[in-house]
């Protein structure tokens, strides 16, 4: 059985997984933060730091990763624990992080790699996590402050070899964000290439078919 290894491009570097020693030049400055009900990776980041750009964002973002190993997704956050949040930027024009929409998500099969795009209103960086443990294993996309635009698809049944359904949820509680879960045929697929397109809002997850034996 495959595992979906995930190899991040453009913006998204070691943030899914504990990046290895050496994988930041100097500890950053760091606050304590008593994590409560409601609280994400994002918000903790975007309260602590003057984000500029979505550059500037992925570097917080995995300084955040550095500082706690096999933290991946917001939900991990455990009200009553602390957690060291990384403080790298200051005293700059602040990005305005409203909350944000995903307004379209498209999929498209290219010869031996099938591609998943979510468009949004505005700069949202996901979470990106794999459950292994259902059947189908399942890909899953979190967008912290975001929510689904009224009136989108919620089920698609695209019946690609790799990805072979589409499904777009949010929720309210404990924090809003919309959530993209794909469902994947790990027998064929392998691995998992991120890709954020500052200019335009626009995520990119593409899956490689596994290489054959």
């Amino acid at each position: 059985m495959n595992t979906l290894p995930i190899r991040v491009a453009v913006f998204l570097f070691c943030i899914f997984a504990a990046c290895p020693t050496g994988a930041f030049s100097a500890e950053p400055e760091t606050i304590r933060h008593k994590v409560v009900a409601g609280d994400t990776i994002r918000g903790l980041i975007l309260e602590t730091n003057c984000i500029s750009s979505m550059s500037e964002y992925t570097r917080a973002r995995e300084a955040f990763a550095g500082l706690n190993p096999g933290l991946s997704h917001s939900e991990m956050l455990k009200p009553g624990t602390e957690v060291p949040v990384p403080v790298l930027f200051r005293n700059k024009g602040c990005l305005d992080f409203r909350e944000q929409r995903v307004v379209r998500v498209d999929f498209e099969s290219r010869g031996n790699m099938e591609k998943v795009f979510v468009y949004l209103d505005g700069p949202v960086l996901p979470d990106v996590f794999t459950l292994r443990q259902t059947q189908p294993v399942r890909v899953v996309c979190d967008f912290d402050g975001a929510l689904p635009e009224a009136g989108l698809q919620r089920d698609v049944d695209v019946q690609g070899r790799m990805i072979r359904r589409i499904r777009l949820g949010h929720e309210d509680k404990p924090f809003k964000r919309a959530r993209v879960v794909l469902d994947v045929d790990d027998a064929v697929a392998g691995r998992v290439e991120l890709e954020f397109f500052e200019q335009t809002s626009l995520f990119v997850l593409t899956i490689h078919e596994a290489a054959k034996n």
